[in-house]
C-alpha cells in the first residue's frame, strides 16, 4: 500500500488580502498559496530552494489545475498538504490538498518543467534532486466533490 504521508504539509493563515467581499478566500489566492507551498516543500526536502539554482536549475510552472471543495474564510488556518504526484525526466508535478480543521477545501496539482538557468531550456531534472523526490509518497486523488457556495444574503 502506498504511503500516504505528505512530502511536507505547509500553513497559512487567511489574511484580508486573501478574501472577496463576502470574507471567503478569492479562488485566485489558492494558486499562490499552492506556489508557497511547493517551495516550502522543495525547502524542506534540499535545505534551501537555492540548492536548485547552485545546480543550474529552476522549475517553471506549466499546467495548473484547482478544485474548489468548501469556502474557507479570514482568520481560518489552511493546512496543505504537498505530494510528489509525478516525476519524468523533465518534469515534476506536485499534488496539494488544502483543508481548514480537517474540512477540505480545495485540492489541485501544479507541473513544473526543469530548466537549465543559464541557457533557459528544459534539461533532465539532477539525478540528486531526483533521489530526494523519488523517495516521496504519491498523491492519492480525492473522492469528493466539489461544493457550490451558495449566494450571499443581502445586507439591509
Amino acid at each position: 500500500m502506498a504511503d500516504a504521508r505528505p512530502a511536507h504539509v505547509h500553513r497559512v493563515r487567511v489574511r484580508p488580502v486573501d478574501c472577496d467581499r463576502q470574507g471567503i478566500v478569492h479562488a485566485s489566492r489558492y494558486a499562490v498559496f499552492f506556489e508557497a507551498a511547493m517551495v516550502e516543500t522543495l525547502r524542506s526536502l534540499l535545505g534551501s530552494y537555492k540548492e536548485l539554482e547552485k545546480h543550474g536549475v529552476d522549475f517553471v510552472m506549466a499546467e495548473t489545475s484547482i478544485r474548489y471543495l468548501h469556502p474557507a474564510r479570514f482568520d481560518d488556518l489552511l493546512r496543505i498538504a504537498v505530494r510528489v504526484r509525478t516525476l519524468g525526466t523533465t518534469t515534476l508535478t506536485m499534488g496539494f490538498d488544502a483543508d481548514v480543521d480537517g474540512t477540505p477545501v480545495a485540492t489541485g496539482w501544479n507541473r513544473y518543467v526543469s530548466f537549465g538557468t543559464p541557457e533557459l531550456r528544459s534539461t533532465p531534472i539532477p539525478a540528486d534532486f531526483r533521489k530526494v523526490l523519488e523517495r516521496r509518497p504519491a498523491a492519492a486523488r480525492p473522492a469528493t466533490r466539489p461544493v457550490t457556495r451558495s449566494a450571499p444574503v443581502p445586507r439591509s
